[in-house]
Order: C-alpha cells, then sequence, then structure tokens
C-alpha cells in the first residue's frame, strides 16, 4: 500500500503528448477518490515532442520528469525524424533496444514505488509493463488505444497477435468498440472493462456558459465574419482522421452555405499536404488550420457543425466533446459495429469516402431552420447521460482497489443501456 494505506498505481506511457491516451490518464490521476496513489512513468524519454500533461501531473505530484541530456534528445529526435526511412532490420534493431532501455527505466520505477497495479496505457509501453507484471508479481491492467485496424495502419500489426498470446497474464483490458475484437481473441469477458474515457462537464459547462463571447472571439481571432457558420474538426493531421476528404468536400459546400469557415485543431505530417491541397482548390480564405490548442473548448462552444471524418474509428475522445457541447455532426461510415450518429441520431453518416455526399450531409444540417442545433441537443442529453469522465474513472477506480485486494471486479464487457 502508497502514502496513507492508499493503493498504489504505477502508470506506464509512451508519452506526455496531447493525445486521446495522455488526456485519460491525466483524467484517471487528477479525478480518482483519494483511495489511490498514482505514479506515472513515460517509458521513452522526452524527444521533442511537446509534453501536454506534463505540469498537470507534477503539480498532482504523479510524475517526475526524466532527466534526458541535451545530445540524447537530440539523437531521438534524429531518430524519429528519419525512422520511415530506414530498413526493417534497422527498425527492429533499434525498436529492441528501446524496449530494452525502457524495461530497465520501468524495472527501476516498480522497485521505487512498489505498486499494487501496473497500468499499461499506449502501445510500446505493453510489452514492457507485461515483462515487468510477470516479474514482480502485480496484477497488469492495459488499455487498449484504438482498434485492430488502426493497430494495423499505424505500423503495430503484431499487437493482437501479443494480446491473442499474452492475455492469460493481463488481469484487466479497458477498451471501448474494440472489445469484440478482443473477444475474438478469446480473450474473457470477465476481463474486458468496458471503457475509455469521458468528457469533463465541469469543463464543458464552462465552456458553454461563455458561447456567445467564445464564438465573438473565435472569429475574430481567426478574422472571421461575426456570425459566419463554422464547420469544426478535431484530430491530428494524418491521413487516417481524412481531413484531406473534408477538404475535397470543401468547394461543394461553399456552393450550398457560401458564408461557412472550415476551422481545424490538430497538428501532423499531413499539414504541407493540406496546405498544398487548400491553395489548389482556392479555398484559403475558408480553411483554416489552427493546429493544436490547449483550449479546445472554445472551439467547439463556438461552432455550429462538427466534421468527424475519421476513416477508421467512429468514437473518439474528439467526437464525445463534439456530443457533449450539442454539435450536430456528419461523420464517415467506418464500418464499426455501433454508429452514435445512427443511434443517437445526432446527425447525419455516409458512405465512407464520399466527400461529394458529406458536402451535401453537411449542408443539410447547417440550412436546418436551428443550423442542427436540436440534432445537436440530441447528442448533449446522450453525453451527459453515458459519457461522463468521472463515471468512467470511477470505474477503474473500483477495478485498482479489487486487484490491489486480490478479489474479482466488475467489468461492462458490452456497451452500457443506450451505448
Amino acid at each position: 500500500m502508497g502514502r496513507d494505506g492508499c493503493v498504489r498505481v504505477l502508470h506506464l506511457i509512451v508519452g506526455l503528448s496531447g493525445g486521446g491516451s495522455e488526456r485519460w490518464l491525466r483524467d484517471v490521476v487528477a479525478l480518482s477518490s483519494g483511495d489511490l496513489d498514482h505514479r506515472v512513468v513515460t517509458v521513452i524519454p522526452d524527444g521533442g515532442e511537446d509534453p501536454v500533461y506534463a505540469e498537470e501531473l507534477q503539480a498532482l505530484a504523479a510524475y517526475q520528469p526524466p532527466r534526458v541530456a541535451a545530445p540524447a534528445k537530440a539523437a531521438l529526435r534524429g531518430v524519429r525524424r528519419h525512422w520511415p526511412g530506414q530498413s526493417s532490420k534497422l527498425r527492429a534493431l533499434a525498436r529492441g533496444a528501446g524496449t530494452l532501455a525502457a524495461l530497465v527505466r520501468v524495472v527501476s520505477a516498480v522497485r521505487r514505488s512498489r505498486p499494487d497495479v501496473i497500468h499499461s496505457h499506449t502501445i510500446p509501453d505493453f510489452p514492457v509493463a507485461l515483462a515487468a507484471s510477470r516479474l514482480f508479481r502485480i496484477p497488469l491492467v492495459h488499455t487498449v488505444p484504438c482498434l485492430f485496424s488502426q493497430l494495423t495502419e499505424a505500423g503495430h500489426s503484431w499487437m493482437p497477435r501479443l494480446y491473442a498470446a499474452c492475455h492469460p497474464y493481463v488481469a484487466c483490458f479497458s477498451t471501448g468498440e474494440g472489445w469484440r475484437e478482443l473477444e475474438a481473441l478469446h480473450v474473457p469477458r470477465r476481463k474486458i472493462l468496458y471503457d475509455l474515457g469521458g468528457v469533463d462537464f465541469g469543463e464543458v459547462d464552462a465552456a458553454l456558459a461563455r458561447r456567445q463571447s467564445h464564438a465573438a472571439h473565435v472569429r475574430m481571432r481567426l478574422g472571421l465574419p461575426a456570425g459566419c457558420p463554422i464547420a469544426l474538426s478535431v484530430g491530428r493531421l494524418h491521413e487516417s482522421k481524412g481531413h484531406m476528404l473534408a477538404l475535397e468536400s470543401l468547394p461543394a459546400l461553399l456552393e450550398r452555405v457560401p458564408d461557412l469557415h472550415w476551422v481545424v485543431l490538430g497538428e501532423g505530417d499531413q499539414r504541407l499536404a493540406l496546405e498544398e491541397r487548400i491553395a489548389q482548390l482556392g479555398v484559403q480564405d475558408h480553411a483554416h488550420l489552427v493546429g493544436y490548442r490547449r483550449d479546445p473548448l472554445v472551439f467547439y462552444a463556438a461552432a455550429d457543425l462538427y466534421l468527424r471524418s475519421a476513416l477508421l474509428e467512429a468514437e473518439n475522445f474528439s467526437f464525445y466533446e463534439a456530443m457533449a457541447t450539442g454539435l450536430p455532426a456528419v461523420g464517415f461510415a467506418t464500418g464499426v459495429s455501433r454508429d452514435l450518429l445512427l443511434s443517437v441520431g445526432n446527425g447525419a453518416q455516409v458512405p465512407l469516402g464520399e466527400a461529394r455526399e458529406f458536402a451535401d450531409a453537411a449542408a443539410r444540417v447547417l440550412q436546418l431552420p436551428d443550423r442542427g442545433r436540436s440534432l445537436g441537443a440530441l447528442g448533449a442529453a446522450y453525453a451527459r447521460q453515458n459519457l461522463d469522465v468521472r463515471t468512467s474513472v470511477a470505474r477503474l477506480a473500483a477495478v485498482y482497489l479489487a486487484l490491489a485486494g486480490g478479489q474479482t471486479f466488475e467489468t461492462s464487457p458490452a456497451p452500457l443501456s443506450g451505448r
């Protein structure tokens, strides 16, 4: 046990940038009850990525930044920059060396913090967490960070095979829509916690209380006409997020909604390609790549429509926030078994890759008398009932406490009522 008899949880994660896994980790640490004592270790030392949540986790006494010499940081940045061009053998060698170094860091952290539970949150830390769990006989919780199709797309097709081989040594898998994929690997239902974070309604309510001022401020900041409609996209600038398809739909959408502006929050390696295509389409005055923002709810509160253009996933944290803030949405059919756009009815779904139909659906929503606010209200009501992050954190905390006490725990291996 940790200080004051608390259950000690050691969280392993690749880094603390602004992704969904990192946000979920921050929420778990910040919103847990006093029964838990959290420690966070990044298995790959800072290599130049913006550690978005590092300061918050430090303030919560859960994280101490690793000391990495400047030459080591430069080397890490160089490896990341040139990684795609290297041979598969060299990449495998580098991955093996990185895993060994990470294991040394984690073993040291386990010896220092003596955790009751280990929680692995992303891909590179799972093999290391698995090894540490077996070595020290500590229960392991693992959050499956995305669908298997996304793992494959990101070059991690080996992960499902590792899950299939090693699931007997994992006490609990935390997942969202991926619960069906885990079951297909014969992971027992009793080990699957159907949950993957949610929305902080304290933050949402604060943003909505200032909706009018946020709407005016965002338009002024971007140099947009007062009152113009905004279609918002949120996600890293990567092919899998479908921003290029959303962009291809923009000219047709502007034919029907000429004063529309498309605002994109996120950063990534597709920025240059998007900028070039924006120029080719001649929509520079209507497309705004804002970059990563630490205050995304300001933009949600200011927008009129959410464009869920992702190609592989129907649900993610950005979509949950769009629902929570009452934005109607238009999204592609990604082939997953459940799509909240259909079951909740807070927008429109179109066939995957059909940019023209995407534009038509977005125009129909924006041309409704209320600009789709009544549709958005359906999403907001659903989110408030089902997507409160405090409920998710409490459910996960109960798993930690049960594992630390050698007890069984309750899981939700299928969607909750109404989900």
